[in-house]
């Protein structure tokens, strides 16, 4: 059965600056509500916290994650760090640097049973330059970033090697791309599927062909919205289902179902009213998807 989950950040991104009294109680809290007030059984773990507040997110806490995971049994995934990171930099010492950041994080929560870790094969850069690219070949900056791709998947490979690395499908550089370094290293997945809607991917199908790989997959709204004459443009993170909705949960969860996935599919809202209109789309879509008794 598939595992219906939430990022820790669809209640802390918002809450997190409003409330930051307590802190290392407030991530503790945003865990256990998402599995016992939400009644969900999966939570993705932001990792990037470990860099960006690490007073707050160090191994004393991880390891409190570990304590509530035993006593309440939910499964947990972790986001590995991106803010600042490029495991796709040519520039080597930004690239090592990365692969650090990754390595830290990973066995930073050692003591937690990470099902998977989301993995960002390219910073911030991959999306501004495949855009404007038919083919990686035409672009010298993009053989470039799967070059350092390759030595990063290498490094990791040799330094965390039994480490569930998945790399995520991303809005703007085309996994495509990296498909042949993910199988070569065997790697898994991780299937955003907003990520793949943004870019005019279908989802159904990319799962349909990945689904030996992936391990888990991430899931938000997505809007398209009019920018003027003939020119659109399509938002993700937003909450799942309603008026304009353009990512088929239905059809989703019944191919989840029909192949008998049991790994988590998580919800990356940004606030707290998004994610409670997400949960209720997403449980209604996974019980039509049950098979009938």
């Amino acid at each position: 059965m598939t595992l219906l989950g939430a990022s820790i950040q669809s209640i802390l991104a918002e809450e997190f600056a409003r409330r930051p009294e307590n802190p290392r109680a407030r991530v503790l809290a945003a865990v256990e509500e998402l599995v016992t007030g939400f009644g969900l059984q999966a939570v993705e773990l932001f990792l990037d916290g470990i860099f960006l507040y690490p007073g707050v997110v160090d191994r004393a806490l991880l390891d409190e994650v570990a304590r509530l995971q035993q006593r309440l049994a939910f499964a947990v995934t972790a986001h590995l760090p991106y803010a600042w990171v490029d495991l796709s930099a040519a520039n080597e010492l930004t690239r090592r640097a990365s692969v650090d950041a990754v390595v830290t994080a990973v066995k930073l929560s050692a003591t937690i049973d990470v099902t998977s870790f989301a993995l960002h094969a390219t910073g911030p850069f991959g999306n501004e330059v495949a855009p404007g690219v038919a083919h990686p070949e035409q672009s010298l900056w993009v053989q470039l970033m799967l070059g350092g791709m390759d030595r990063s998947f290498t490094d990791l490979r040799d330094r965390v090697p039994g480490a569930p690395l998945a790399v995520e499908t991303m809005e703007g550089f085309p996994f495509e791309w990296q498909a042949a370094l993910v199988e070569r290293h065997e790697l898994g997945v991780c299937c955003d599927v907003a990520h793949l809607v943004v870019r005019g991917t279908d989802p159904v199908d990319f799962v349909g062909r990945w689904l030996p790989r992936i391990r888990q997959l991430h899931i938000h709204g997505v809007r398209e919205h009019a920018l003027g004459v003939n020119l659109k443009q399509r938002t993700d993170h937003r909450a799942l289902g309603g008026p304009g909705e353009l990512v088929d949960t239905d059809g989703l969860l019944r191919l989840l179902a029909a192949r008998d996935f049991h790994g988590p599919v998580i919800l990356e809202n940004l606030s707290r009213a998004d994610l409670e209109q997400s949960v209720r789309n997403l449980r209604q879509s996974a019980r039509a998807a049950e098979p009938p008794d």
